[in-house]
């Protein structure tokens, strides 16, 4: 298959002439014989000729050239203009001609602008690689035999950073300040939404406004070049990657740039294993010359340095920043120790750092970090999720194995290149009808949904309280820290029986004039739990147990039965001797509490307790030590109980009994909803139906076993408790447990059942609901007045950032305005004219878009 080899018009020669309007040259040496390249017709033979000059070109002003267009790859005889005082430099020839040279001195390849646009555009918008792209064009030329055709990659990618950097030169200004280089960030493009003393705020914003600016920080891999002696740098630090040297000075001085260095196997070959961003959290623009490499993940070292550049940007009498990071309550801690110790660091002076952590991130961390990290709690935030920056490196993924390749130089203009194009893209939008219409729709939506409650719930609150809670609320938002855990619902919990042993332990000398009782209790206790699960072990063998499992039951009860036997060493020891008698005997296991809550199911291995055969009780019973009797305080005959001893043992097993029961209802309750969301997901839902009896029945019999266990265990405390005849508002708060306590909540298995307003929960869900109360009211409130604060607070910024939008493009256009009047050159004169024009439309949309929406404030 044979293509066109030619950029000029059928019928004319093969020869583009520069310098005279596509015309001949008047000093031009005509041939006196043809052209041996006009019966060349085949893509082979006009491919196949050497490229150099030969004695004869040379003398006509001839040159053989390719060139490449965004519809193939041709190649041209090129006639260089003759006349005397000509340019002598032949790129600049082709360069007036709309034709890049791909070298200086002697061109042999020349690329169209036409061409390097589109392939900036394709980059920007399709992520398509250089090589790519050059072989679309090789397969426009000659789909049938594209590797006749020139290969001419290296010099696409060599030309296109050139141009890229060129480009970007004359649309930030210094296309018209050729004596000026451009400075840190000069050639990126920042959000025009986000207020900017000196750029889009009045003179007056001080007065007007709150005075913070909002931030958020946050991969890719590079590796490692062979030769980084030969890599160029076109614009170091002119965009948004931070400027290599001094970024370089501050990870050397950092303490634990050995351990950086130090890279694993998996990154030896890797010259940076990530990137970490900041961009304005409200629109997700990226921040001018605010991004950093990583080394070896995600430090605090580098992304102090992100931090510390980004809050240099416009920020000009800004005194406070909100910082959102994901681990803001880590990195938040040392952050002023380690900008005061750094050399390379610095902060605009009695700036107020702000710390958070964006929603999605903040349900993984701990939850004391709710209250105090939470955007929801933070003055001035508005309603932001801070989670903008996971949605802008989705484009970068794309280019990632490309980028991960290429030289680091050239590696920082692509992601520069990308990241401007995403601010781009943004700026274009944000002034549009329906954008700035659906935003309004929804944020007074917000601000009418959370009004009412707010309202509602105050007018329902005695005065007094509301008063409190307001001042506390303005204190939590001055303050921060500690003062935020006003937002945290914290519940008075009943003491467990570490907590309680605990506090006996403390008290022990000074009650009974010895050590030990507590400990011997506690083992007692222990004792009683070890031959519940011995006991609950035997039942789910079956009636013929193997000789391997008796023989490890019987080890067990050995092993059980040499602990019964110190523990009553210990007790002669405790008691000064006193003969022991238990009392009413062993406590019975209730038979509902040994099988699985009544529900459809019924596992196998677990048979009725009442079957005589589970337990080997023969005519050696007493000595089985899962059924032996155990000596304590609380079985204690009544003739004894006037002894001080015993009578200070029964207090303190009373005391401990209590923290058993509370450790038992604690996991009981934990037990319960776990159950209850294995059998709504797994078992209770549609697309379980098929699935019974596999791995989600064992983990729903696995969690009945645990609930029946903390039941008889509940129990076992509670009949103790009884027998050390407490007071009658302990036997009140801790009642009796019933099977039907235990069963799965009906609000899971049957949400749509009638008669509902009749449920009540189990009442061990309902302990100390009374003390708690105040407090819920509290915490309600607080978040009730939050929502709607941040609501009204994000209508207002709205309001004001469509304000700030227009007047952005308006400082824009006068920049432009500026530059054309100064200009001398038509070419810069008009270019500038194009400019201004462009951001004056920009400014009359944002203008009509915003009509009738924004806020008066000038």
């Amino acid at each position: 298959m044979a293509s066109s080899t030619s950029l000029l018009p059928s019928g004319t020669k093969d020869i583009v002439y520069l310098g005279h309007g596509g015309r001949p040259c008047p000093h031009f040496r005509q041939q006196s014989n043809p052209s041996p390249w006009s019966d060349l017709g085949a893509m082979e033979d006009m491919f196949g000729h050497g490229e150099g000059d030969t004695i004869y070109d040379t003398q006509l002003g001839l040159s053989n050239l390719v060139i490449v267009h965004s519809t193939g790859v041709y190649s041209h005889r090129v006639s260089w203009c003759q006349c005397p005082g000509a340019e002598m430099d032949r790129h600049l020839h082709l360069l007036k001609a709309r034709l890049f040279p791909a070298s200086i001195t002697r061109p042999q390849s020349a690329f169209t602008f036409d061409v390097l646009d589109n392939f900036l555009i394709d980059a920007l918008e399709c992520k398509t690689s250089a090589m790519s792209f050059y072989q679309k064009l090789r397969r426009f030329t000659n789909n049938a035999f594209p590797h006749k055709i020139p290969d001419r990659y290296r010099e696409l990618m060599r030309v296109s950073r050139i141009w890229r950097d060129l480009m970007n030169r004359i649309r930030f200004g210094f296309g018209h300040k050729t004596d000026a280089s451009p400075g840190p960030g000069d050639l990126a493009l920042y959000c025009p939404t986000c207020p900017q003393p000196g750029i889009n705020l009045p003179s007056s914003w001080k007065d007007s406004y709150d005075e913070r600016a909002n931030w958020w920080i946050k991969l890719r891999q590079h590796m490692k070049m062979k030769t980084p002696e030969d890599d160029v740098s076109l614009a170091d630090g002119k965009g948004y990657m931070v400027t290599e040297g001094p970024y370089e000075s501050h990870k050397s001085s950092c303490s634990n740039h050995r351990a950086v260095n130090a890279a694993n196997v998996q990154r030896s070959n890797l010259r940076a294993t990530g990137v970490g961003a900041t961009a304005c959290a409200r629109h997700g623009c990226f921040v001018p010359h605010a991004v950093v490499d990583f080394q070896k993940g995600e430090r605090q070292m580098n992304m102090d340095y992100s931090i510390c550049n980004a809050l240099k940007y416009p920020s000009e009498d800004v005194s406070s920043a909100l910082i959102i990071y994901d681990v803001a309550c880590q990195w938040s801690i040392h952050f002023r120790e380690r900008v005061d110790k750094s050399y390379h660091l610095s902060l605009p002076p009695s700036i107020k750092i702000l710390p958070a952590i964006g929603k999605f991130h903040l349900s993984a961390h701990k939850l004391p970090c709710f209250a105090r990290f939470s955007l929801n709690f933070i003055t001035g935030a508005g309603h932001i999720d801070g989670e903008i920056l996971e949605t802008l490196w989705a484009p970068f993924n794309k280019i990632s194995p490309t980028a991960r390749s290429m030289t680091l130089s050239h590696r920082k203009e692509v992601l520069d290149d990308h990241m401007r194009d995403s601010n781009w893209k943004k700026l274009v939008g944000i002034g549009k009808y329906p954008f700035t219409s659906k935003c309004q729709i929804i944020t007074q939506k917000g601000v009418n949904n959370t009004q009412g409650p707010y309202e509602e719930l105050t007018n329902s609150l005695d005065l007094a309280d509301v008063q409190k809670w307001k001042k506390e609320a303005e204190l939590a938002a001055l303050d921060r820290g500690e003062h935020l855990d006003i937002y945290q619902l914290r519940m008075d919990k009943a003491p467990t029986m570490a907590e309680i042993r605990l506090r006996l332990t403390e008290n022990e000398l000074s009650t009974i004039g010895r050590t030990g009782a507590v400990a011997w209790l506690i083992e007692g206790i222990n004792i009683e739990n070890a031959q519940d699960a011995l006991r609950s072990s035997i039942r789910q063998h079956s009636d013929d147990p193997t000789a391997s499992q008796r023989i490890m039951i019987e080890e067990k009860r050995q092993k059980l039965l040499s602990r019964i036997n110190k523990f009553y060493e210990t007790a002669m020891a405790i008691t000064n001797g006193m003969e022991l008698e238990g009392g009413e005997g062993l406590q019975q296991d209730d038979p509902e509490l040994c099988l699985e809550e009544a529900d459809e199911y019924n596992f196998p291995g677990i048979e009725d307790p009442e079957d005589d055969s589970l337990l080997d009780l023969s005519e050696n019973a007493d000595s089985a030590a899962e059924v032996a009797e155990l000596w304590m305080p609380s079985w204690v005959a009544s003739d004894a109980i006037m002894d001080d001893v015993i009578m200070a043992l029964r207090q303190k097993e009373l005391e401990l009994r209590k923290g058993q029961a509370n450790d038992c209802l604690e996991k009981l309750r934990q037990a319960l909803g776990d159950r209850s969301v294995v059998f709504q997901e797994k078992l209770h839902s549609n697309k379980s139906v098929h699935h019974r009896g596999t791995r989600s029945t064992k983990e729903l019999q696995k969690i009945t076993l645990a609930i029946n266990k903390h039941a008889r265990e509940y129990r076992r405390s509670r009949a103790a408790m009884q027998r050390l005849q407490p007071d009658s508002d302990t036997l009140t708060l801790y009642q009796s447990l019933k099977a039907d306590d235990l069963a799965v909540s009906k609000e899971v298995t049957e949400e749509n059942r009638h008669g509902q307003g009749s449920d009540k929960l189990a009442w061990f869900w309902r302990i100390n609901s009374a003390t708690n109360s105040q407090k819920i009211y509290r915490v309600n409130w607080l978040k009730a007045k939050a929502r709607y604060d941040r609501w009204s607070e994000e209508l207002k910024l709205v309001q004001h950032e469509m304000h700030w939008t227009v007047r952005w493009f308006q400082n824009q256009e006068l920049m432009w305005r500026r530059r054309s009047g100064e200009s001398i050159k038509n070419g810069h004169k008009a270019y500038a004219e194009k400019q201004a024009f462009m951001w004056a439309e920009f400014a009359a949309e944002g203008m009509k878009g915003f009509q009738g929406k924004w806020s008066t404030t000038s």
